[in-house]
């Protein structure tokens, strides 16, 4: 991942004269399939299942979708826009009670992040920021773990929608 992520940097990176360049076409498709595969996993649950729990202390259905997209609002508000906190693009008192509302928010989110991954500039994508008390890292970096923790979250909801009966959106292979 360390390695991915410094050549997308010096991929980012304009040398001199050289104008500048945008985000990776493969990255951007990366996050347009996330977007997807969070979209099909909320349309494949049950409206009556949104605050389903498989186990005490974890986090409900629509609690992880909120855990996947609201890292996804800091990241691309605070990282590549450089403010100082996400905006508010939902009421959780909503979105986590109602399946039609959990899924326009996190349409939202995504259509956030996506706006500001394809209009940051090099210097954006190269800036450090330290976010979640870990150390300062390059907004691209915490573009790519914003994937990563998507993706990963996204993989534990596979036994919430199997315990409701419902199998999984099959896997968007890249082509």
């Amino acid at each position: 991942m360390r390695t991915a992520t410094l050549l997308l940097l010096l991929a980012l990176t304009p040398g001199p004269g050289a104008a500048q360049t945008t985000v990776p076409k493969d990255l951007l498709a990366d996050w347009e399939r996330d977007r997807a595969a969070v979209l099909a996993y909320i349309a494949a649950m049950p409206d009556s299942a949104t605050g389903y729990r498989p186990t005490p202390g974890v986090r409900t259905f629509a609690e992880q979708f909120d855990h996947i997209v609201s890292t996804n609002l800091d990241v691309a508000a605070i990282a590549l826009r450089g403010l100082k906190s996400a905006p508010s693009l939902g009421d959780s008192a909503t979105y986590l009670h109602d399946k039609a509302a959990l899924q326009r928010y996190a349409a939202a989110t995504y259509d956030y992040f996506l706006e500001a991954l394809k209009t940051a500039t090099p210097a954006q994508l190269a800036r450090p920021v330290a976010l979640y008390g870990q150390p300062p890292q390059p907004a691209l970096r915490l573009a790519a773990l914003s994937l990563e923790h998507a993706v990963w979250t996204l993989g534990q909801l596979v036994p919430y929608l199997r315990l409701n009966g419902v199998t999984p959106p099959a896997y968007q292979i890249p082509l």
